[in-house]
């Protein structure tokens, strides 16, 4: 069937045929945010059948139907933009930013949520007004909660519910992960998404991939929806040199966990996988000091320390972008420190974040207290 054609059946679907059913409704922009949502969703329906979940990807909702979730494909065209100014819900939860900016609120929508998929803090990588419009957040820890208010406060913003949930995938990922598949000569190079031309995959993509593979390491690249998308031409190019040698290997899993689970070292610029690797496996990562990923201008006006930055300095190694020439042995020496990483690991997690383990539980908790 032809995606319009589907699209319109099952906007049909969703607004007739469910009618006033739909107080609970989750939006996904693709199967890659599967597994930032899926533990919240089966936490809600445990008590709540009635719990849905809308997909921009066809891929995604034909893996829900699988698994016998309630699931609507809207598509990213005209069928998106008439489910989200009329959708009619108590509660439409997801974890797309500037929601009211990109995409109008429906004024029959009782409370708009926001999760995050990231460990990082809100007022650096992401956009100034990223999260203004959202009636209720769950937060990873305490430090989002007094970035958000700290917002606020700046900008004399209208208080948001805010409930220190924990971070959902984090929980995932700990549940899931076998950490007995480390293989020591394997490193998970999972450069950053910028709206900056000027970036690490792009300007020395090429030169820390084959200075890896030259010293006999084998590397997986795990690259963000948004660098394919926005660097098609480079991505290519990386592709055709390398994607022939067994040394190399392209992760387009929607999961980052198996290249995780294999990986001894991960090595990034500013994403926060590198939190998440460490966390859950309790191995080095490695930045290269090349391009700050800066999206808020107005950062400096918190006086707050992102948690990524923290997270640097104590427990991460950080090289410039000119050491790359001695990259192999960089790594083979941070290696060998693994073990010293796990006590300060444990305690980054026990202080920065909630509910681990809960944080599921935590969040559906007040949605179902509060769904009426």
């Amino acid at each position: 069937m032809n995606n319009l054609l589907f699209e319109i059946k099952n906007l049909v679907n969703f607004f007739i045929l469910r009618k006033n059913k739909k107080k609970i409704v989750f939006y996904s922009e693709s199967l890659f945010y599967k597994n930032y949502y899926i533990d919240l969703f089966f936490e809600i329906k445990k008590n709540n059948p009635n719990v849905l979940i809308l997909t921009s990807d066809i891929n995604e909702y034909y893996f829900l139907k699988k698994e016998n979730i309630e699931a609507y494909f809207i598509g990213n065209g005209i069928i998106k933009l008439i489910i989200f100014n009329f959708i009619k819900c108590n509660f439409f939860i997801m974890t797309m930013t500037d929601i009211g900016n990109n995409l109008k609120r429906s004024k029959s929508c009782k409370n708009y949520v926001y999760f995050f998929h990231a460990l990082a803090s809100t007022h650096v990588i992401y956009t100034p007004k990223a999260f203004n419009n959202y009636d209720i957040i769950f937060t990873n820890g305490d430090y989002q909660h007094k970035e958000i208010r700290k917002n606020e406060e700046i900008f004399e913003l209208k208080k948001k519910i805010l409930i220190d949930s924990g971070y959902f995938y984090l929980d995932y990922l700990k549940r899931n992960a076998n950490l007995n598949l480390l293989k020591t000569k394997q490193i998970l190079f999972a450069p950053t998404w910028n709206y900056n031309q000027k970036n690490l995959f792009n300007d020395r993509g090429y030169a820390i991939i084959k200075n890896l593979i030259d010293s006999n390491f084998k590397v997986h690249l795990r690259l963000h929806p948004e660098i394919i998308k926005r660097d098609k031409n480079k991505f290519n190019e990386i592709i055709n040199l390398f994607g022939k040698s067994n040394l190399f290997s392209l992760d387009q899993n929607p999961s980052n966990l198996e290249s995780m689970e294999q990986a001894s070292l991960l090595i990034t610029d500013n994403s926060s996988i590198g939190m998440e690797f460490a966390l859950v496996f309790k191995r080095p990562v490695l930045y290269i000091d090349y391009s700050k990923k800066i999206h808020n201008k107005n950062h400096d006006k918190f006086n707050l320390t992102p948690l990524e930055d923290s997270f640097k300095e104590l427990i991460g190694f950080t090289i410039n972008s000119s050491q790359v020439d001695r990259l192999s042995k960089i790594c083979n020496d941070i290696i060998k420190k693994t073990d010293k990483l796990k006590d300060k690991i444990s305690n980054f997690e026990k202080i920065n974040l909630q509910n681990i383990g809960h944080s599921a539980k935590k969040a559906a908790s007040y949605i179902l207290e509060h769904n009426s």
